[in-house]
């Protein structure tokens, strides 16, 4: 017996509309219709942030989306801060009474010329011998051994500053050497070193990782690599896990590294250091890119301990071309 065709095409209209309902009473699930969160709410995964935010889970096990791409651009300079460019700035600041104290020296006034001959002298005259300005630091020069009897880095005077040695005779033997103004053992090995040095004819002098077992001892993470300039690069694939964006230092995932980005001008780092406020207080980022506790490492911002630095009346804070290849020095340090 042949079905009855108006029969069947009112069995498929029935299909259709239930099939209609269904698909509707299940529209809830579809990916499409599904929210996701902005920027400041809850999380599980960064699945459930909207795009360009990511998940940043808290001890809580709940999230929060947040800035996942920083598109910060990088610069070939760096924040720094500088007390000097030549020996002569570190001087004190010169008092007003330097010309009449010089013309009254010059007078031979009696009494009266010898007080300003001896304040022109103390005061306005700039011992270059005993200042030098090192790496835009003003430091303190010594020019015999007699200058260091007191002081704690040691009693003989070698380039200028105090050591605890000159020679390898002033250890007194015992197979001490001396190595960098220090009295130390000889070394057999590199493991007799500290950090990536390298044993050199019993001394241990700087050098750089040479494997990539030797940063993953160092940095303790798995990643970890050494680059062809003998420092570690610990790998990063999003910006978050190179900073903060609520508390950016201007570190990035660059070529898939986290790096300092620089700066552009002077005031850019004037910022950075004391914030809109124009308080010094805030704390500062390592000044080289590197993990704590080891040398020849880049690839981390580690966060140093340093903070409320206050600029000293000599001190400029200034956006420079980078001085050192692989270091970064940023304000604050």
């Amino acid at each position: 017996m042949r079905p009855n065709a108006a029969v069947l095409a009112t069995g498929m209209i029935l299909l259709g509309a239930v099939t209609t309902i269904l698909g509707n009473g299940c529209g809830g699930d579809d990916d499409e219709d599904r929210r996701t969160a902005r920027k400041g709410e809850a999380c599980m995964t960064t699945d459930d942030c909207a795009p360009g935010l990511a998940c940043v889970p808290s001890s809580n096990g709940i999230g929060m989306c947040v800035l996942g791409v920083f598109s910060v651009p990088q610069t070939a300079k760096e924040c720094a801060i500088t007390e000097c460019t030549v020996a002569a700035d570190c001087c004190a600041t010169q008092p007003s009474t330097c010309d009449s104290d010089r013309e009254l020296c010059l007078a031979d006034a009696g009494s009266a010329s010898t007080q300003a001959c001896v304040r022109y002298q103390t005061q306005c005259q700039c011992d270059t011998t005993r200042r030098d300005c090192e790496n835009s630091r003003c430091v303190q020069k010594c020019t015999a051994d007699t200058e260091c009897t007191s002081s704690a880095t040691g009693r003989r005077c070698v380039g200028g500053k105090c050591a605890q040695c000159a020679s390898d005779q002033d250890c007194g033997g015992n197979g001490l050497t001396c190595q960098n103004g220090k009295c130390q053992a000889e070394c057999e090995s590199d493991g007799d070193c500290p950090g990536f040095e390298r044993c050199l004819a019993g001394k241990c002098s700087e050098g750089g990782c040479q494997t990539n077992r030797e940063c993953v001892a160092a940095t303790r993470n798995v990643e970890a690599t050494c680059g062809t300039d003998g420092k570690c690069i610990i790998p990063c694939q999003t910006d978050l896990e190179c900073g903060n964006p609520k508390g950016y230092r201007f570190f990035s995932c660059v070529n898939n590294q986290c790096l300092y980005l620089g700066c552009e001008t002077d005031k850019d780092c004037r910022l950075l250091l004391e914030g809109s406020s124009g308080s010094s207080g805030t704390s500062g980022t390592s000044g080289t890119s590197g993990t704590s506790g080891t040398s020849g490492t880049s690839g981390t911002s580690g966060t140093s301990g340093t903070s409320g630095s206050v600029l000293g009346t000599k001190q400029r804070v200034v956006c420079r071309e980078k001085t050192t290849t692989g270091k970064t020095t940023i304000p604050a340090q």
